[in-house]
């Protein structure tokens, strides 16, 4: 019997379905999405067997009680880093199993020749600059949202020059934003961008495995679980698609020049400060707040 997936586009290769063919004698057979909003609906209508989601995802399915339980013991799976364990959209993670990060960035295009690029979220929305969203609508409407609650100077700095925000440019400079793995997914080949991370903070997303509450087919489950989380196949699917890993076997088993990138792997100082875009605050109208544990 084959099992049905639902996970982000790229995040599940051909070598890993074949690897997993040739173990098991049986199939994944996955389905893919470029928008939590689309995933969220699918998972409530369509009987999947694993599910790939965000840590917004993971709660906004566990508020509906759409999860079940992961029926595995966990020492059985992979070392996993504590910083991405026990957070508030699972604090025990009995739902959902990590297996890759990334944070927000921001691109900003080399062929304006320009280099008064925003160092910090609250110069976004300076009239200097046009923002080009993710394709992701939750995440686009969660980034105008933290964007309108940070504050604006009256001026902006920039290599020490003062930049007045007031007076609108003729010609706003383009900038994108959206998570450092789609960045560097769309910088790979043509390198148009000079790709870098806000120097006070950054939002982070941790990706996750977890089983739909109508999942049937548990021993079956547990199996590829099993297998997709092992150092091997999750060093494949992160390095592939730019993600940090969240176990210390797989990190050792991506390119020497992905361990080494800041982007990926920011200083731990920077790291502690980043924040989670916190649905549950979402839901309520709070402030968005840092992550906790």
């Amino acid at each position: 019997m084959n099992l049905q997936l639902l996970v982000p586009e790229g995040h599940l290769l051909e070598s890993s379905l074949l690897d997993y063919q040739k173990a098991f004698g049986s199939q994944l057979s996955p389905s893919f999405y470029t928008d939590e909003k689309s995933a969220f609906e699918e998972i409530q209508k369509e009987n999947f067997d694993l599910v790939a989601i965000t840590d917004r995802l993971v709660y906004a399915l566990q508020r509906q009680k759409l999860l079940a339980h992961l029926p595995i013991d966990k020492k059985l799976l992979p070392r996993v880093d504590h910083k991405f364990l026990y957070h508030y959209y699972d604090q025990s993670n009995h739902y959902c199993w990590p297996y890759g990060w990334t944070l927000l960035g921001i691109g900003f295009p080399k062929e304006t020749g320009s280099k008064m690029y925003p160092t910090r979220w609250s110069e976004l929305r300076s009239p200097l600059y046009t923002i080009d969203y993710p394709q992701d609508s939750l995440l686009k409407g969660l980034i105008i949202q933290s964007i309108d609650k940070t504050s604006l100077g009256k001026t902006s700095s920039f290599g020490g020059e003062k930049l007045v925000v007031q007076n609108k440019p003729t010609s706003p400079l383009p900038i994108r934003i959206d998570t450092i793995s789609e960045l560097l997914k769309t910088n790979e080949k043509e390198k148009k961008m000079i790709i870098y991370l806000p120097k006070e903070y950054s939002w982070i997303t941790i990706f996750h495995w977890a089983i739909p509450r109508s999942a049937a087919n548990i021993e079956r489950i547990k199996e590829s679980l099993l297998f997709l989380c092992s150092p091997q196949e999750q060093a494949a699917i992160i390095s592939t698609n730019w993600l940090g890993a969240v176990s210390p076997d797989t990190y050792t088993m991506t390119p020497k020049y992905q361990r080494q990138s800041p982007l990926l792997y920011p200083p731990e100082a920077y790291l502690n400060q980043c924040r989670f875009f916190r649905i549950d605050d979402a839901y309520t109208d709070k402030k968005i707040r840092q992550p906790t544990g």
